[in-house]
């Protein structure tokens, strides 16, 4: 029998307090009246969607739904440095759709294609403000890992943000469906995922990424989470080019505070050249930064203080 995969919360967060006992049963209430299906929560302004009691999915302000409320999904459109014009995306996890809605408001030359494979998940897409499928944005109900590979059009940017009740989907997170996302990525494309694990689950899931997109590997962890936010590019891009983007871009896209991301990359050095030195440096780096931060929220209290900030 396999040993069953942690799930989000159970990684980081071990003694709960008393009052995240008391939201967590106020969850589990929500959960058993919509069968275990998954179910939004408003809260004082917020609106959150929960795969389970323990997993919230997706987060957004209702007077602001468009706003990108957590750190990692304004890391996320870091790609901009890449590439400041994309036309087209291809988003696979629509969650509560802040990427989406973002890029549907700011990009308004890309066409987006968001795959889901909760119908549950999709059905709620009205409830967080994501617009109707038109001829800028497609949702499909769909397994990514059956869909993508069946794809002959290639896409400028593949964001990778999966996840199921258990944590990362395996389907999704191989060497197999790394090969088909950089195969669907045009010559200047790139591939955004956002992980989350201890560093012996994520430092294959890297090295298996560094040989795909032969070695233009960059990542760096969230501000106010344990998000590992991977940029995984296929044109080999320089670190003078990427803060020239940033400063060019900062204007545009003031919120996403993109001229911080440049100064915390962490890569692979040049130094290493084979199999096990790759797999030491990314573990060495993974462990000097998936490290105890106290600037990450510790319960839900803690957490909407910080979003509403």
């Amino acid at each position: 029998m396999s040993k069953p995969r942690q799930s989000l919360s159970r990684l980081f967060l071990n003694q709960l307090p008393a009052e995240e006992v008391i939201h967590r049963k106020h969850l589990q209430a929500l959960s058993d009246q919509h069968r275990g299906k998954p179910f939004f929560l408003d809260d004082d302004g917020l609106r959150m969607m929960y795969l389970t009691p323990a997993c919230m999915q997706s987060a957004m302000k209702l007077d602001e739904p468009q706003r990108l409320l957590c750190a990692y999904s304004r890391i996320m459109m870091g790609f901009l440095l890449f590439n400041p014009a994309p036309k087209h995306i291809i988003l696979i996890g629509l969650g509560g759709g802040s990427l989406v809605k973002y890029c549907y408001r700011h990009l308004p030359d890309c066409r987006i294609t968001a795959i889901e494979i909760n119908a549950d998940v999709i059905a709620m897409r009205e409830q967080f403000f994501v617009p109707p499928d038109d001829e800028r944005l497609t949702v499909i109900h769909a397994d990514a890992a059956e869909w993508l590979p069946r794809q002959t059009e290639q896409a400028d940017v593949i964001f990778l943000d999966a996840y199921d009740t258990e944590g990362l989907v395996p389907a999704l997170n191989n060497a197999a469906f790394y090969a088909h996302c950089y195969r669907n990525l045009h010559a200047r494309g790139i591939l955004i995922a956002n992980v989350w694990g201890k560093p012996s689950t994520l430092s294959p899931m890297l090295e298996m990424l560094y040989t795909q997109f032969s070695h233009q590997l960059r990542w760096l962890k969230s501000y106010d989470s344990y998000n590992l936010i991977v940029f995984a590019s296929k044109q080999q891009t320089g670190q003078d080019q990427l803060i020239a983007s940033a400063e060019k871009l900062n204007g545009v896209h003031e919120s996403l505070g993109l001229t911080k991301i440049p100064l915390h990359w962490h890569q692979i050095t040049p130094s290493a050249t084979n199999s096990e030195d790759v797999i030491d440096a990314i573990k060495q780096s993974l462990r000097g930064i998936l490290v105890t931060d106290p600037n990450v929220p510790q319960s839900y209290a803690e957490w909407k203080l910080s979003v509403q900030a």
